[in-house]
């Protein structure tokens, strides 16, 4: 009698354990569900651009460094690393794997660094690793991608050997371009590498599942990768992604029907009624540009009558009027050198003495602005092409775009009379945002920069725009990162 009273409490304690035990790590068989602002074309970590394809590659994918919860740079595949006289030298974790269980070896960032900067595999953020012995010069053609300055003299050590001193190279290692690439799987894949779950590989935090790309049924999974050894295990069971085409991510979101989900930064306010919390990074220049088919003064006087006095009261939450060409993701402490500010009197003088030098002395007929339709800029365009009309007399016609891409060509090329758009900063680094005007800044002031962009009077800041990440009361640890995929979900809980 006394054994079986003692089997019932070993049994009791037993199952008294199991249920505490499973109140303090609960979370961890959660779901999150999460909202994506577009679908994936692809989950190749060296050609993935949009924020979708950054979110997902930065969490099935691990690079040599990564970012804790405190936004510290620390190991991620490598265990060590050390860095001297312009020479990395990271030795790798025994354990790091694929998800296909082949070792995670340094030969798969050696592939993966020479494919980045080879012109044929366009990678669209390769100018990060610019700093790397002879990777200008393969991205340009003049170099072969063997000549890369990297090198594996074992399979658990990585040497890099950089050109020179590049401060955001350790921050470079963290992001997509620099992932690893298994050079058998890739090869294997025939073209098909990261267009499908079954040619995509993981070796991070999660694990791709499920990639289902038809119309109807659109669905990606990410489950807690069981193979995963390193500091930054999920702390809940799987990400399910989904990408809704009748409803808005905010709607889903205060609906209860989604957990976290990028969010146009003009709803702000109204999530926050829901009780929804919001991260936000200013990381986004509106920018107006006019050609040089109009004269600079022309130019000028056109820009005397853009600002806050003209649009303010249209701009959203989320949006503010721009004092910069420098969002504050790339440069917190900016000034106003160079900008042009609103000046009705000088600016209806200055148009009326370049429109009297015109043919029959009125400003062109059937001029066209055309701008970028996120479905919040619009009363801006108006507010500008109406503030012309009243009073200059300049009647310009405004037609939407839905290809932000064509339209940043205006800054290098001006082959459009005007143009309103947006320009996303993707990372804190300012020549990469740079490269967008096309020409090399390195080194200069923010001040002196900003001078040079606008000498030319054809291209004036208008709004800057929040990026915004709104996610439900049940989650905490939201870790998130600009130019990073921005949301790392092996941190976040799931408590209700």
């Amino acid at each position: 009698m006394n054994r079986i009273l003692k089997a019932l409490a070993l049994i009791t304690a037993a199952v008294f354990v199991f249920l505490c035990a499973g109140c303090g790590s609960r979370y961890q068989d959660a779901i999150i569900y999460f909202e994506i602002p577009e679908r994936p074309s692809t989950l190749d970590p060296q050609t993935a651009s949009t924020d979708s394809e950054l979110v997902i590659v930065s969490n099935i994918f691990e690079g040599l460094l990564r970012k804790n919860a405190g936004g510290a740079i620390v190991c991620g595949v490598c265990k060590s690393f050390e860095y001297e006289n312009l020479t990395y030298t990271f030795k790798l974790r025994e354990d790091a794997v694929w998800s296909n269980e082949e070792p995670l070896a340094a030969d798969d960032f050696v592939f993966a660094l020479r494919r980045a900067v080879t012109p044929s595999t366009k990678a669209p953020f390769a100018s990060r690793l610019f700093c790397i012995e002879n990777a200008e010069s393969i991205y340009t053609g003049k170099a072969s991608p063997d000549s890369l300055g990297v090198s594996a003299p074992d399979s658990r050590t990585l040497i890099i050997k950089l050109a020179y001193e590049d401060k955001d190279f350790e921050e470079t290692l963290t992001t997509s371009v620099a992932m690893p690439c298994n050079k058998k799987f890739f090869t294997e894949s025939g073209g098909k590498y990261g267009l499908t779950a079954e040619y995509t590989l993981s070796c991070g935090s999660y694990e791709l599942t499920k990639w289902n790309r038809e119309s109807e049924t659109f669905g990606i999974r990410l489950y807690s990768n069981s193979l995963y050894k390193g500091t930054f295990a999920a702390k809940n069971s799987a990400v399910y992604i989904t990408k809704d085409e009748e409803e808005t991510a905010a709607e889903r979101l205060i609906e209860n029907n989604v957990d976290i989900a990028f969010i146009d930064s003009s709803l702000t306010d109204t999530v926050h009624e829901n009780e929804i919390k919001t991260i936000d990074y200013q990381n986004i220049c509106w920018f107006l540009t006019i050609s040089s088919e109009f004269s600079s003064n022309m130019r000028k006087a056109l820009a005397m009558l853009v600002g806050n006095e003209v649009y303010g009261g249209d701009l959203k939450t989320g949006y503010t009027v721009a004092d910069s060409v420098f969002p504050e993701v790339v440069c917190s402490e900016t000034d106003s050198s160079g900008m042009t500010f609103y000046n009705l009197s000088s600016g209806k003088d200055l148009f009326a003495s370049e429109a009297a030098k015109l043919e029959d002395g009125k400003f062109p007929s059937g001029v066209k602005l055309y701008y970028y339709d996120n479905g919040v800029i619009k009363p801006v365009v108006t507010d500008i092409v109406g503030h012309w009309q009243n009073n200059l007399g300049a009647f310009v016609n405004i037609e939407a775009e839905d290809d932000s891409e064509a339209l940043i060509s205006q800054l290098k090329e001006q082959t459009l009379s005007m143009a309103i758009f947006p320009v996303r900063a993707d990372s804190a680094d300012m020549d990469e945002y740079l490269l967008n005007f096309g020409i090399d800044y390195c080194g200069e002031a923010p001040g002196d920069i900003q001078k040079k962009i606008l000498a030319s009077d054809s291209i004036f800041p208008i709004a800057f725009q929040n990026t915004t990440i709104a996610y439900s009361p049940a989650l905490s640890d939201v870790f998130t990162n600009p130019g990073n995929g921005y949301i790392d979900f092996s941190f976040i809980v799931k408590t209700e």
